[in-house]
């Protein structure tokens, strides 16, 4: 459940975390409600002035003995208490970088093509859990980080000759080891969601061998057991046609909104081995989706996804179920979006690799707060009756109403949509290009210009009452 109150917020999720010191707990609960109140601003910024909350907050952010594990351990906590409500819970996840450019990025990673590049970071593989019913994002419940070697650069042919453990792409099966411990009972109602980067045999394998669901995009356009087709061609030709399915494709640097009509189509199948895994690995047993548009605009690449599932796929109910499991993987690119736009990960200015790590830990968790309130405003399952004061209190709603509206106050709280639209109104979302959707600076400028009018408010009320 979203919790309104930014402290209250913070108590849930670092309220139990061992740092050997109560002091020290209580010293990151500070910090997260202060940063949760005014997400994006810098933590001086959040201190208002406040010398001793600041030298206070920066003691604990360079302290070696606040080990950042400690700090995950208590909002993952967080999260599987949340998640037992849930009767199926989605776990979407991908791998993003996040990157700095001053002096401590030399002590980092490189996370683009050029060896050179002045920017330099971590790579980060995040999970978070989703409630499949209403589509509320509940937490993060699992996030890994590493940096890549300089040294490995220019060497990708030598990967193949590595043990599938020392790679990079072990990093889903160990996802899931972690997730599946902190779950433990629930694991059997969780779903795996993950785009194609995530179509390894080997994964595969695990998540089948431990009776684990999950919902992968297909890439490999595999051998398929008893077939002379491909896994592709099979789902083309030998599959079962279900039915038609409308989906919104949102506007994207150049490519134009639309709505795009995709046939579905399903099968169960044995897929083979690679041939480079030799005859010792067996066929996987496996169902699967082919969602492919038809009639697509011209010069448009049409939408075409093979999904690969443990969920059933015999009716169009079921494949309609599974497709829309998967575009739920799209809440993991928005909170990244969260985390770098919003909370401003890449914007943290520390000079040690150990103290920037403590400060990443805890913007994590806090870009699932600001997308669980952009989702109560806008999300998918917000009632088209569902009042702003879930998430703004009276002063708040009232302040933006005499901001952006020109009639009297309302006698009762507006809704949250509208809320949502006057937020972005207020940070000069203009929508030219046609959207509907204002992006993550412009919502919280928006709220930043709306705090700045109540604090102006509150202190004249003040300074009134004093003469």
């Amino acid at each position: 459940m979203f919790v309104r109150d930014a402290f209250g917020w913070s108590e849930q999720t670092f309220g139990d975390c061992d740092l050997g010191d109560e002091r020290r707990t209580r010293r990151l609960v500070n910090i997260g409600a202060r940063l949760a109140s005014q997400m994006g601003s810098s933590l001086s910024k959040c201190c208002e002035g406040d010398e001793a909350a600041l030298l206070g907050s920066y003691r604990l952010l360079r302290n070696d003995e606040v080990k950042p594990e400690a700090i995950r351990a208590s909002g993952f906590s967080a999260t599987v208490r949340q998640a037992q409500e849930s009767a199926l819970l989605l776990a979407v996840e991908d791998t993003t970088s996040v990157s700095y450019e001053h002096a401590v990025a030399r002590q980092l990673g490189t996370t683009s093509n050029s060896r050179d590049a002045k920017r330099r970071g971590y790579q980060v593989h995040s999970v978070l859990l989703v409630d499949a019913v209403n589509e509320q994002t509940i937490g993060l419940i699992e996030q890994a980080h590493w940096c890549r070697e300089a040294s490995h650069y220019g060497k990708k042919h030598q990967r193949k000759r590595r043990a599938y453990e020392n790679k990079e792409s072990y990093k889903w099966e160990q996802a899931s080891i972690q997730v599946a411990a902190r779950l433990d009972d629930a694991m059997a109602r969780t779903i795996s969601v993950c785009d194609r980067e995530a179509d390894l045999y080997e994964y595969l394998s695990y998540k089948l061998e431990l009776g684990q669901r999950f919902l992968v995009r297909g890439k490999v356009d595999r051998r398929v057991l008893e077939s002379e087709n491909s896994l592709f061609e099979t789902l083309r030709k030998e599959s079962t046609s279900l039915c038609c399915y409308q989906v919104k494709v949102a506007q994207r640097g150049g490519r134009s909104a639309r709505i795009a009509k995709l046939t579905l189509r399903s099968m169960s199948l044995a897929i083979r081995a690679p041939a480079s895994k030799g005859t010792k690995c067996h066929p996987l047993q496996i169902n699967a989706v082919l969602a492919e548009e038809i009639d697509a605009p011209l010069k448009v690449e049409p939408l075409c996804w093979v999904l690969l599932t443990t969920e059933p796929v015999g009716c169009a109910e079921q494949a309609l179920t599974v497709v829309r499991y998967y575009e739920c993987r799209w809440r993991i690119e928005e909170y990244h979006k969260a985390w770098k736009s919003g909370v401003g990960v890449e914007r943290q200015r520390f000079q040690s690799p150990e103290n920037l790590e403590r400060m990443l830990v805890i913007t994590a968790f806090l870009a699932v707060r600001l997308l669980q309130l952009r989702e109560i405003q806008d999300g998918p399952a917000t009632p088209a009756n569902g009042k702003c004061d879930a998430v703004l209190n009276e002063a708040e709603w009232k302040m933006l109403w005499v901001s952006t509206e020109e009639g009297p106050l309302p006698p009762r709280p507006p809704s949250a949509h509208w809320a949502y639209l006057a937020l972005a109104k207020l940070g000069g979302f203009a929508d030219t290009k046609r959207t509907g959707r204002p992006g993550w600076d412009t919502m919280w400028h928006g709220w930043f210009r709306l705090q700045e009018r109540i604090e102006g408010y509150q202190f004249s009320q003040r300074q009134l009452a004093e003469l």
